[in-house]
């Protein structure tokens, strides 16, 4: 099973893992994980439901775009600028606060150190990495707009979607070290697409070129993330350093990522250069 972890976490209280010691200057009352034990036993007992999630969620997606079909499409323009407007907001709160635990190690230890040591677990980092194993589910609402709108719904959309649910809540069971650069990413990308998306949904006529440049940050981030799981492969299999990540955790990374990299070049060509090209040809 991928829940088999090469580490033994919080088990008894006594933590083997890997992780940051950075404290924070300032942090907010509410941003601590209270019962870390408890959030950590919960994701390894059950997270494999996040792929029952995921199938409901295609079902369930596949039977309103049905019901959608003989009708007139909602406007839903306002609900939609608050969707889009609090995601960003939460996005670049996420980055600004999750980020901290990681650029500090990152510029005072090193890549390595950074990627194969995960957050302190009782510090700000751990409390928005356990808002963002939430916001994952949350951001199934994407799709909802989607098809209520009765927009056009590609492959990659409920794909990365349902695919970075599950590994966001299987690194949760680990504490998957290279998870802070993936977070960090994910919260800079989503940071820029939730923006661009709140403008458009407010009429704003935004320039091609920004359109670009979003769907540039986000294939760069796959491509970042096939890069740092490579290095983690060779720290544990040819320099043999411990990272805090299984090789199931590992396996389903470069997977992923690397599928993501694939479906996001595609998208971008598809959308951006075969349409230059045929409003050339006309």
């Amino acid at each position: 099973m991928l829940g088999i972890n090469e580490f033994e976490i919080y088990q008894n209280n006594n933590t083997k893992t890997l992780h940051s010691d950075y404290v924070y200057r300032f942090a907010l009352p509410f941003e601590r994980v209270h019962d870390k034990v408890g959030w950590t036993s919960l994701f390894q007992r059950y997270w494999y439901h996040s792929i029952t999630i995921s199938l409901l969620y295609y079902v369930f997606v596949r039977l309103l775009q049905r019901l959608m079909r003989d009708r007139q499409p909602f406007q839903l323009r306002v609900p939609l600028i608050v969707w889009n407007f609090v995601l960003a907001i939460f996005s670049f709160a996420g980055l600004v606060r999750f980020s901290e635990d990681f650029l500090y190690n990152l510029t005072k230890h090193g890549l390595v150190y950074s990627i194969c040591h995960s957050c302190n677990p009782d510090s700000v980092a751990a409390f928005w990495s356990l808002l963002f194993a939430f916001s994952k589910i949350v951001e199934f609402g994407d799709t909802l707009f989607i098809v209520l709108r009765k927009r056009k719904l590609i492959f990659l959309h409920y794909y990365h979607h349902a695919a970075v649910f599950v590994y966001t809540i299987h690194s949760g069971t680990e504490h998957t070290a290279p998870g802070q650069a993936f977070i960090s990413m994910n919260f800079l990308a989503h940071s820029a697409m939730y923006s661009y998306y709140t403008a458009k949904s407010c009429g704003i006529k935004v320039p091609r070129i920004v359109a670009m440049a979003v769907t540039s940050i986000q294939t760069a981030q796959m491509f970042l993330g096939v890069a740092v799981s490579t290095l983690v492969l060779k720290l544990k299999l040819l320099d043999g350093y411990r990272c805090q990540q299984s090789w199931a955790n590992l396996i389903l990374a470069f997977a992923i990522y690397a599928s993501f990299a694939l479906l996001f070049v595609r998208f971008f060509v598809d959308a951006y250069l075969h349409r230059n090209r045929k409003q050339k040809e006309k």
